[in-house]
């Protein structure tokens, strides 16, 4: 019955427009039937009040028809123009319902066409109703358009030309405001930001995700994911992406690029916003198997593409220094002084540099690793006795003698030290202070107008330099500033000591967690590379420099997921009662 008192308006008008063209468009020849055209609309404007009817369309066209019907009865002059433009004044009425309800709060006409293709979560949002918002608009451009064609004489006889104006705004409607209406939403959902939905239950979660899936970020992804959840609401399913879709399936797909394990209830205050995944995740509280790197882009797949006012990563522009070259093969004899405390397992450096020594070790360079923590290495004294008294020979006998000679006899020395206080470890610090006795104490100015020490073993020949440090900061700029011309400084004022390259690995410490194992796998796999050009060519690419430097992640999440990592780890409140107290 709502359905019929929906489509009357519309059959009531194309009526009156095909009685208009019997009468010749007189309106006395016309008046016999007006009464009754007014009765049958007002009746369908009166039955769709009493039941309640939602369309727009009912009201807007039963208003558009009494208006003229009556202009017929009571000012000839104006009911005239309707009746010679009864499509016409039709197009204005859907116009006008299109146009005016959403400047007063109300509900977009197209709300009540899309709602029942979508689940009820996202039909009650506010994204929901900005799609249709501009929907809406988009058909009464089309409308506003439609009044001027349905108008415009197209043929001189007047049957064709009826003919002809009725069907051309129909066509356009069909060809533009149909595929706007079926294709905007899926498009929109990931363009349009709106508040966000709250599901009440973990199926309710799953129905509507494929509806939100941003294209736009999902493209080129081709993955499934695998979801047991357990608990009150216990569920096997999956979300295949592919082609810039999403599919819900109940069961288990047979490749699932990543499965999650998670109690339900958890998994939908996680979804909800309520509860952190990263921090459940770091707390164990759910699982990940498989490739734990693609949750990094799951939760931005389903998220619009805004813009937001935040500070990003600064990503380093290529690097100006001039690195040093020699011929290929020249360097054969390596040796890595390592300045750190921890070992390979803990430290990110150190994972750096003895993927550089695998590198070249597999280019057939002969590599020496030397830990400075397990060697006796006392301070400089600043005696000056290796210049005066003893030269080259310092008073301290200990390690340092030969970790001199291991310095100075290799055609490529790696300087490996994480960044303590923005600048070398003191152990590293302590190791290149212990290294004066190399030099003379006499003065020379180099090329570059640098006045340093000579080479007191300049018949060694030649030698490159290359470093390794990581940092818990998220930038290279101004945190690896200090470290950096400490480093730059000793090479420049090394008589035969030239910088082949430096690798600045910025936001080190989250990258051994397993949703940054891609990341983990390049650095290692730049370092790498860089031993065997090192070795091979002479030579180290500035890209695989960058690739080491790049965050990969923007400044906003780092720091969330960094202190997400340190509470993990603190204890919160062990950690807070044990923290002393300056008075």
């Amino acid at each position: 019955m709502k359905n019929l008192l929906s489509y009357l308006p519309f059959a009531l008008m194309i009526a009156i427009n095909v009685f208009a063209q019997g009468a010749g468009f007189r309106i006395p020849n016309l008046l016999p039937f007006v009464w009754i055209f007014t009765g049958l609309i007002v009746l369908d404007l009166i039955l769709a009040l009493v039941l309640r009817v939602k369309s727009y369309f009912v009201y807007g066209i039963c208003a558009i028809s009494v208006a003229g019907l009556l202009a017929i009865l009571f000012w000839p002059a104006a009911g005239q123009v309707y009746v010679e433009n009864v499509i016409a004044a039709m197009y204005v009425g859907l116009f006008l319902v299109a146009f005016f309800p959403p400047l007063f709060k109300a509900e977009p006409f197209t709300v009540e066409f899309s709602k029942n293709r979508f689940p009820e979560t996202i039909t009650g949002g506010s994204q929901f109703r900005k799609i249709n918002l501009i929907i809406n608009y988009i058909w009464a451009g089309l409308f506003a358009a439609s009044v001027a064609l349905s108008i415009v004489h197209y043929h001189t006889d007047e049957a064709y030309n009826t003919i002809i104006a009725t069907l051309v705004p129909i066509a356009v409607l069909l060809a533009a405001g149909l595929p706007a209406t079926i294709m905007l939403p899926g498009i929109l959902m990931g363009k349009v930001a709106g508040e966000k939905l709250h599901f009440k239950t973990v199926g309710d979660l799953f129905t509507s995700m494929p509806f939100g899936l941003n294209r736009e970020k999902a493209a080129g992804v081709d993955a499934a994911v695998q979801f047991y959840l357990s608990g009150n609401e216990p569920v096997t399913c999956y979300l295949e992406i592919s082609g810039g879709k999403c599919k819900f399936e109940q069961g288990e797909h047979q490749s699932a690029r990543t499965v999650i394990r998670c109690d339900s209830d958890l998994w939908l205050r996680i979804s909800n916003g309520e509860v952190s995944s990263d921090q459940a995740y770091l707390n164990g509280e759910f699982q990940v198997e498989g490739d734990a790197t693609f949750m990094l882009r799951f939760a931005e797949m389903f998220s619009p593409s805004v813009k937001k006012a935040k500070r990003k990563m600064v990503k380093p522009a290529s690097p100006v220094f001039q690195y040093r070259s020699f011929a290929p093969g020249k360097i054969r004899n390596i040796a890595v002084f390592d300045g750190g405390p921890r070992t390979e397992k803990f430290s990110k450096t150190t994972m750096m540099a003895r993927e550089f020594a695998k590198g070249a070790s597999s280019a057939g360079a002969n590599v020496e690793y030397f830990n400075l923590k397990d060697f006796n290495i006392n301070c400089c004294n600043g005696c000056y006795q290796c210049w005066t008294k003893t030269p080259g020979a310092c008073i301290h006998k200990d390690d340092m003698d030969i970790l001199r000679e291991k310095y100075r006899s290799a055609d490529l020395v790696v300087l490996a030290s994480p960044l303590y206080i923005f600048s070398v470890t003191g152990m590293m610090k302590t190791f290149l202070d212990r290294l004066l006795p190399l030099m003379k104490p006499y003065m020379l100015t180099n090329e570059s107008g640098d006045v340093m020490h000579p080479d007191r073993y300049p018949e060694k020949g030649e030698q490159g330099i290359v470093v390794f440090s990581a940092a818990g900061f998220p930038d290279v700029e101004h945190n690896f500033d200090g470290l950096k011309t400490t480093l730059r400084s000793w090479a420049s004022h090394s008589e035969n000591a030239y910088l082949m390259g430096e690798f600045f690995l910025p936001a080190a410490e989250l990258i051994a967690q397993p949703v940054y194992a891609d990341r983990m796998a390049n650095i290692r796999e730049a370092c790498f590379k860089a031993g065997e050009q090192a070795t091979a060519k002479g030579s180290i690419e500035i890209g695989l420099m960058q690739t080491v430097q790049d965050p990969a992640v923007d400044l906003e999440v780092f720091q969330e997921q960094a202190n997400m990592f340190w509470g993990s780890l603190d204890g919160a409140k062990a950690y807070l009662s044990a923290a002393p107290r300056l008075s």
